[in-house]
């Protein structure tokens, strides 16, 4: 007998030490797991994986960062938890690709005030919930937000800048937003840290002495560059012998005079330079306000001698009119009417194949004209429409007659045959001077006078975008004389067109060359669930996912004790 004790002894001693060694383990695991964060991203759309260039950025980013992230608190709506957590998962996945050099915690606003005073600081609202309660349906409030501060070398915080974590539109939310909303946070998140670890903002030129767009009409403009992390200066072409190239890009917006053939020169020789520039002209002298006197005007060509050099580059904005039947912003017949359809005011589709416009939630334009990409230029320069009408486009050749009263009519669909007629587009490559073979006798004074190097041909890649029409860059004024957001219309109030984020974002395009934009050409599958389908099928799913489970564990258990029961019962 003393034989089967020391047996029992000896399985006892060897149960104690592997008890010691999966304890161990699992504190160790623990410990790793707390430390070093890892995950796999298995999901179909790869959601969690973040984009080269992204993962580039952070691996050589100057200085830390602190994310302050408010979206918290008891009881969020299960979308905006969804989005708090998809945000978190993507700070641990910046925080591991960088290092340790971005960390992030999560403020409830409610139950700190300094959180408060940081949000009215920032002027980051919060948006009225209505949550389900023992007391009934309440009204909260939700702060959808992120603060990124910059700290130097030496730990200290130089810059901050806010963050919306959520994309709306509408004054109306919904789980589908809700996506899209984490769809776009890699891009968000990451394009603000990249920006903030630069010691100055890059700055973007805004180009006066043509009769351009100038306050109250470009007040949002300038918000939308700021939001964009640049910083914006204006610039008198007449009063200066060229362009400086530390300007990031140029922007020629709404200008009502003739450019001279030095003025087009000027302008040539900063993007021979390597200069980018963004041209919002108008090839049409239209405006809906000219319904308050007559209820029919005439709409005349404008020509302000730009397409003299845009020809050559290899564009051209036409004298028409592009309408379109089917998308389009509608206006009232009376003041409380509801809205009729207006071919006038298409709602414009981003090129879903180019980062920048890629998601785009359609943009307002007003008596917008036809752009065409022509061969000049073919074999160095890449042409890409970004906006477009719907399938269901004319034009109409100018001077035309434009009737208030035509809004009653119908549009005959079978009329606007013309598919995604451009009103943007993009022009990218080496470019070779219009002035290479052909200049006037007061240019080549100019030249000679002022013992100008001309360039006859870019020597790096230059990028030019051009719009059809520039009241997509501007702001309306609403009736207090306060200019109203970009992208926001007069007959939908509750809702705002993607005009500021497409400018953003091809500003960004002309300006940066590290690619982040890839990042919004994500697309998550919507996995929302069908409400009706989820209360039906409630308890079903309840026994399958918490019932089976503890069914199986238990029937394991038993097995267990079993097997134990007759393999030492007999000892």
């Amino acid at each position: 007998m003393p034989s089967l004790d020391l047996n029992n002894t000896q399985q006892k001693t060897k149960l104690l030490y592997r008890f010691i060694g999966i304890f161990l383990g699992l504190i160790l695991l623990n410990i790793l797991s707390y430390r070093y964060f890892t995950q796999i991203d298995l999901t179909r759309d790869k959601r969690y994986t973040t984009t080269p260039a992204t993962k580039n950025m952070l691996q050589n980013l100057k200085g830390n960062f602190t994310v302050t992230i408010f979206l918290k608190g008891k009881k969020l709506p299960a979308a905006f938890k969804s989005l708090a957590i998809t945000t978190e998962e993507l700070l641990k996945t910046f925080n591991t690709q960088s290092h340790n050099k971005i960390n992030y915690h999560f403020v409830d606003p409610t139950l700190d005030e300094s959180a408060l005073a940081t949000l009215e600081k920032y002027h980051m609202s919060g948006i009225p919930v209505s949550i389900s309660d023992e007391g009934g349906i309440q009204q909260r409030m939700v702060f959808p937000w992120a603060l990124v501060t910059f700290h130097n070398e030496q730990g200290q915080p130089e810059r901050e800048a806010p963050i919306l974590l959520q994309e709306s539109n509408s004054m109306v939310l919904s789980k589908t937003i809700l996506l899209h909303s984490e769809m776009m946070l890699e891009y968000k998140l990451a394009n603000t840290i990249f920006q903030l670890q630069k010691p100055s903002p890059d700055f973007v030129g805004y180009l006066l002495g043509n009769g351009e767009a100038i306050p109250p009409q470009i007040i949002s403009l300038i918000n939308n560059i700021g939001q964009a992390h640049f910083a914006m200066d204006t610039f008198n072409l007449q009063d200066n012998i060229g362009i400086p190239q530390h300007y990031k890009a140029l922007i020629v917006n709404r200008p009502t005079q003739e450019f001279s053939e030095i003025d087009l020169f000027k302008i040539d020789q900063y993007i021979m330079n390597g200069g980018s520039v963004l041209f919002a002209i108008d090839a049409a002298k239209a405006a809906i306000d000219s319904f308050q006197h007559t209820e029919t005007f005439m709409s005349e060509p404008l020509d302000t001698k730009i397409n003299d050099i845009l020809f050559p580059y290899g564009a051209r904005v036409n004298n028409d009119l592009a309408l379109d039947g089917s998308n389009n912003a509608g206006i009232p017949v009376s003041a409380q009417s509801e809205l009729y359809p207006w071919p006038y005011f298409p709602i414009l589709e981003g090129n879903n194949n180019f980062p920048a416009t890629k998601n785009l939630n359609g943009v307002l334009a007003r008596f917008p004209s036809s752009i065409d990409l022509n061969k000049n230029n073919e074999s160095t320069i890449k042409k890409t429409a970004l906006l477009t009408t719907s399938i269901y486009g004319k034009t109409i050749n100018l001077p035309a007659l434009v009737m208030y009263k035509s809004v009653l009519d119908e549009p005959n669909l079978a009329t606007f045959n013309k598919k995604n007629v451009i009103v943007a587009a993009l022009l990218e490559g080496k470019f070779v001077s219009p002035f290479l073979q052909h200049s006037s006798e007061a240019l080549d004074a100019f030249i000679k006078d002022n013992k100008i190097d001309m360039k006859n041909q870019s020597k790096n890649n230059s990028k030019i975008v051009v719009i059809s029409d520039a009241d997509i860059l501007l702001n309306e004024i609403k009736e207090s004389g306060q200019p109203a957001d970009m992208g926001s219309y007069r007959y939908a109030p509750n809702y705002k067109f993607d005009n500021g984020i497409f400018l953003q974002n091809i500003l960004t395009y002309l300006v940066e060359e590290n690619n982040l934009l890839q990042a919004r050409t994500k697309s998550f599958e919507n996995r929302i669930l069908d409400p009706k389908r989820t209360a039906s099928e409630k308890t079903k799913w309840q026994i399958i996912a918490i019932g089976l489970p503890t069914a199986l564990v238990g029937l394991f258990a038993l097995i267990y004790g079993f097997t134990r029961k007759k393999k030492y019962g007999k000892i």
